[in-house]
């Protein structure tokens, strides 16, 4: 892998965890904070992801096997998110269900996305990788030289049109949020966005730069904000009602998304061209935590709900209890996958030793 793109991948993993701590933030109102200003801070974390998967899908289109077809790609991609996602529906009945697994209501809830509220995002994000291999073709056909731009921009604005249409005039499942229209609403928006921003190659290669577009990041987003903690999706509730608010996500919360990419992105370039070994290590363990995003995000509403019961001695509003119960809802999900690679890699190597054997007894 290019070392360009190795950088990009760095600083998209840690976007990953942080969205998906913004998560974990924004479903902890009521218990480990009340009023609603962190969590509207909070508000932009799934339209940042689905910004990433689209730069990330772009990336692993670009790197993948000259022999691997498209439909090949969408396959496994699909069976990538497809088995976790089962295997959490499968461990959210048993202990919702009083210790038990039906295979009716099984397939039910799994075909409907909706015995957690956090499982709307699967949907969408199928159907997003199933049109993701278009959706690429269009991004490189729209390489046109010194035309690009205008090209990228009307792509932009077509992908646009076709999220308003999404959203005014297909239903998928009754689900949540964007997870009611087909390919999201404007989340198909966000994700030809990020596939384009990966098409692009923008990358920060002086620190003096890095230092002008951090300035500048972080000005473009506390004005974002600021305008978002003011207005309150006022705007967007005058122009769409309450179709177009946070999810699916109308201005407002696109350009204070957008903000914030914009914010990450400048911080960590400015980071990896500092040579320090401290903010090195930093951005290595928020890139390899950003990697079991779909983990945190599948598991940590279960663990919310038995959170209480774990540590009944944590009342009220602390930050004992935030710092425990964002450390359990983070870190049992990661620690569960790696006790599951760990084991499974023993019992492939366990396999492998044993095929060896027969081997060389014949």
């Amino acid at each position: 892998m290019p070392k360009t793109e190795k950088q990009s991948i760095v600083w998209i993993d840690c976007a990953k965890f942080l969205a998906i701590l913004a998560v974990v933030i924004d479903h902890g109102k009521g218990i480990l904070y009340e009023g609603e200003t962190i969590q509207y801070i909070s508000f932009f974390s799934v339209s940042v992801f689905f910004f990433l998967s689209g730069m990330t899908s772009w990336y692993s289109l670009k790197r993948r096997r000259e022999e691997e077809s498209f439909g090949r790609w969408v396959a496994r991609r699909l069976w990538r998110i497809t088995v976790p996602y089962l295997a959490a529906v499968a461990v959210c009945q048993f202990l919702q269900t009083g210790f038990t697994i039906s295979l009716g209501p099984f397939v039910l809830w799994a075909l409907n996305f909706n015995l957690e509220g956090q499982f709307y995002f699967v949907l969408i994000y199928l159907q997003l990788i199933a049109a993701a291999p278009a959706l690429y073709l269009l991004t490189l056909f729209c390489r046109r030289g010194k035309f690009s731009f205008l090209w990228r921009l009307g792509y932009l604005a077509a992908a646009l049109l076709v999220s308003l249409f999404c959203l005014k005039h297909t239903i998928a499942l009754q689900t949540y949020g964007g997870g009611n229209y087909l390919l999201g609403g404007t989340y198909l928006f966000l994700f030809v966005a990020g596939m384009i921003a990966a098409d692009m190659q923008i990358v920060i290669r002086y620190r003096s730069r890095a230092v002008i577009c951090a300035a500048a990041s972080t000005l473009f987003f506390a004005a974002a904000l600021a305008f978002l903690l003011k207005d309150r999706l006022a705007l967007d509730e005058a122009l769409f009602g309450w179709l177009l608010r946070v999810n699916p996500p109308g201005i407002t919360m696109t350009v204070y998304s957008m903000a914030v990419i914009f914010l990450i992105f400048s911080w960590c370039s400015l980071g990896a061209l500092m040579n320090n070994a401290v903010i090195d290590r930093i951005l290595s363990v928020l890139a390899w935590l950003g990697r079991y995003t779909l983990y945190i995000f599948l598991y940590h509403m279960l663990i919310l709900e038995y959170l209480p019961a774990v540590f009944p001695f944590l009342t009220g509003i602390s930050l004992l209890k935030t710092v425990v119960y964002l450390a359990a809802m983070i870190g049992l999900p990661v620690g569960g996958k790696l006790l599951y690679d760990a084991f499974r890699r023993s019992l492939l190597k366990k396999a492998a030793a044993e095929k060896r054997g027969l081997l060389s007894d014949r």
